[in-house]
């Protein structure tokens, strides 16, 4: 595991498997996550030719935890020194829940000049529903949307039963990493909850894949349909019966149908 610091002084840790000249892709996980949440996308991406790059965000999994950089601007930056820290030419940038607002940060600081193509999973781009928008977190408006966010760390994420293969790899992966500190990264999950990431979909210029769970518990499948009928690049596509990680859930189809997406668009 290779690393790099941060210009706040912060260690990222990352790496990096594949075929050197392929296609760079960078998978980036969802809140409390690392790196080891895409043990069932490796082999697969690896095989299809790709240069994969994961890393673990700061507080998460292996990397530095500090109290500061609590806000999911900051992680678009970290993502930003981690492609020009690899010297890396338009990426593929796949993100997971909160890896999916991390993207969204991204591109708000920097554009799609940089990105071959996007693809987020289960991640409504404004989280809490008002009178232009239905699929906030639990369906929240600013009155209860406090309360809700607190129950995303009890809250059971997936809906179909994860393959004991995948089960045994996370295991033996979780069992390496400090246990996540909810309590401490709170301020980081409520700074991405509250932005509103339409009107960056709205400036793409690349494609993007906007991914749900049809059984998503934290909101409506519908979040992605209508996130991309913002851009005339996005496309939307639902995992029957999936929770919030479809890419644990129902790891082949997801394999198939992103790999499928990034060789339309990559060449």
């Amino acid at each position: 595991m290779a690393n790099f610091q941060t210009n706040d002084k912060v260690r990222i840790k990352y790496h990096i498997q594949g075929k050197e000249d392929g296609q760079a892709l960078i998978f980036i996980e969802g809140y409390s996550g690392n790196e080891a949440t895409w043990a069932a996308q490796i082999n697969d991406f690896v095989k299809a030719g790709f240069k994969v790059i994961t890393y673990d965000r700061r507080n998460h999994g292996k990397s530095q935890s500090v109290p500061y950089g609590m806000q999911i601007a900051r992680h678009g930056f970290d993502l930003a020194e981690l492609i020009n820290h690899l010297k890396l030419k338009k990426p593929v940038l796949i993100g997971h829940s909160m890896g999916a607002s991390t993207i969204f940060a991204y591109l708000s600081l920097f554009g799609c000049q940089n990105v071959k193509a996007v693809v987020t999973e289960d991640q409504s781009p404004k989280a809490i529903s008002e009178n232009d928008w239905s699929f906030g977190l639990f369906n929240s408006s600013w009155e209860n949307f406090y309360k809700n966010a607190a129950l995303i760390e009890t809250t059971k994420l997936t809906r179909l039963p994860i393959s004991s293969e995948i089960k045994r790899i996370l295991g033996e992966a979780y069992r390496s990493y400090q246990p996540f500190d909810f309590h401490f990264n709170q301020p980081l999950l409520l700074d991405s909850l509250v932005q509103d990431w339409r009107e960056e979909i709205k400036n793409e210029t690349v494609p993007h894949l906007f991914l749900a769970g049809s059984a998503s518990p934290l909101w409506s499948s519908e979040h992605s349909k209508a996130a991309a009928s913002l851009s005339p690049f996005a496309r939307a596509y639902t995992f029957k019966g999936c929770g919030h990680i479809p890419h644990l859930e129902s790891a082949d189809e997801f394999n198939r149908l992103v790999i499928k997406f990034i060789q339309k668009n990559s060449y």
